[in-house]
């Protein structure tokens, strides 16, 4: 997954794969069977930690809208602080293949999808306890947090300071809250 993560889907070779593996050709083609079927895993590894970590924030929160204002910051941090490579696999498999494969562009949305749900569920929870504006529809506001999240992520990969992504974040966060 991280090699897909640093590299991208194209530039990335099954002999980086071997490296990160530490197996063999055979042990790799036996477990996955080719690149792209290794990819389809690593994508849906992501997404399952991705989410899991997401839900792990708002469980945490002492209320919704602290949960979304973790997730922002914990999106918001700089590759080194939370020793994964810059962006995230997703946005960035988003923009280097699009919908050209269309088993990549499931596993994409999936993500975006799942997250949005997520976010709908707390942004919903947040406007009823008042602290989240309800000037609009909970969906829309959270599919525009994910966005923003993605945002994000292509901000760090363009080498964006840590002051201007600190910024849209809090800009994000004071257009929903009440």
């Amino acid at each position: 997954m991280r090699v897909f993560w640093e590299r991208g889907y194209r530039a990335s070779t099954f002999a980086d794969l071997m490296r990160a593996a530490d197996v063999q050709k055979q042990s790799l083609y036996g477990a996955f069977g080719d690149k792209r079927s290794l990819f389809l895993k690593s994508l849906e590894l992501y997404r399952n930690l991705v989410l899991s970590e997401i839900q792990r924030l708002l469980r945490e929160a002492d209320s919704p809208f602290e949960g979304i204002a973790r997730i922002m910051q914990y999106a918001s941090q700089p590759p080194g602080a939370t020793n994964s490579p810059s962006g995230c696999l997703m946005a960035n498999t988003a923009l280097e293949l699009g919908l050209s494969d269309p088993d990549v562009a499931i596993e994409v949305k999936k993500l975006f999808r799942s997250t949005e749900r997520t976010l709908t569920a707390a942004v919903k929870k947040g406007q009823e306890r008042g602290e989240i504006t309800t000037r609009f529809d909970g969906a829309a506001i959270a599919q525009s947090l994910v966005n923003t999240i993605n945002g994000i992520r292509i901000l760090q990969n363009t080498g964006a300071s840590d002051r201007h992504v600190k910024t849209v974040v809090e800009m994000a966060l004071a257009a929903i809250k009440t």
